[in-house]
């Protein structure tokens, strides 16, 4: 993994909490809410309509600026999941109910899946949802692409749907690099501040400090060994190498 898909998968899910038909029950990277028995069943314990969000996998080839930083095409992947024994039965008219208006029947399981499909990308493409903001500036899409899965087991009438954006993320950051305010990384740490995230020092951690320094720190943003470095004459400034401290100058003229 990378901080590049933390950040994706993070500003994903508060993007989402509260903007779709399944409330704030959105899943950052929760292990098995959907499961596939030996019988070749799908189930779940959920007990409410729900998107997990995960970061599955990347490629990348490495290139001469980005290196081990890099990070390529990221799959973000949206899951979502509804049965019929999620209904709870409307009190006033006594007809069970998945969510407000829509009872549990097979055609309201699939068209559940249907609209959060729809909600995500709207939501991930929303100009006013700084989450959704943050999360586009991390990378280039690439791709989608949908999938769906069901199971008519008795009592259960399970529908689960997919939904993958490649993401051509961003290369991660180097520990402590100067980061202007305005990056996605700077802003998502904002907005994970603002909103008290539990991730939020953790976060700013893995960022880091920046220190200024009279030379950028090349070895770790190519990802190249220091002798390597040293011998492009990075460090050098007319000949003068950067472990040459400068104590004097003076300005000669040539003679009249």
């Amino acid at each position: 993994m990378s901080l590049a898909m933390w950040a994706l998968r993070t500003a994903a899910v508060e993007a989402l909490r509260g903007a779709t038909l399944v409330g704030d029950n959105v899943l950052d990277s929760e292990i098995a809410p959907l499961d596939l028995g030996p019988d070749g069943r799908v189930t779940t314990d959920r007990k409410q309509p729900f998107i997990a969000v995960y970061t599955d996998a990347a490629d990348h080839t490495l290139d001469a600026t980005t290196r081990l930083r890099g990070n390529g095409v990221v799959e973000v992947v949206f899951n979502t999941g509804v049965s019929a024994a999620m209904a709870v039965a409307d009190r006033e008219t006594g007809r069970s109910e998945i969510v407000e208006g829509l009872p549990a029947t097979d055609a309201s399981l699939e068209l559940i899946l249907d609209i959060l499909a729809c909600q995500i990308w709207r939501v991930l493409s929303d100009p006013g949802n700084p989450w959704a903001q943050v999360f586009l500036e991390l990378g280039q899409i690439r791709g989608k692409s949908q999938a769906r899965s069901s199971s008519g087991a008795e009592r259960l009438r399970l529908a689960a749907g997919q939904l993958r954006i490649s993401v051509e993320a961003l290369p991660d950051p180097i520990l402590g690099q100067d980061l202007p305010p305005a990056s996605p990384w700077r802003r998502l740490l904002a907005l994970m501040l603002a909103a008290e995230h539990p991730n939020a020092a953790l976060f700013a951690m893995m960022l880091g400090e920046h220190e200024p320094a009279l030379y950028p720190q090349v070895e770790r943003l190519l990802g190249a060994p220091v002798r390597n470095v040293e011998a492009m004459g990075v460090y050098e400034f007319g000949g003068v190498g950067r472990d040459v401290a400068v104590t004097d100058a003076a300005l000669e003229t040539g003679a009249d």
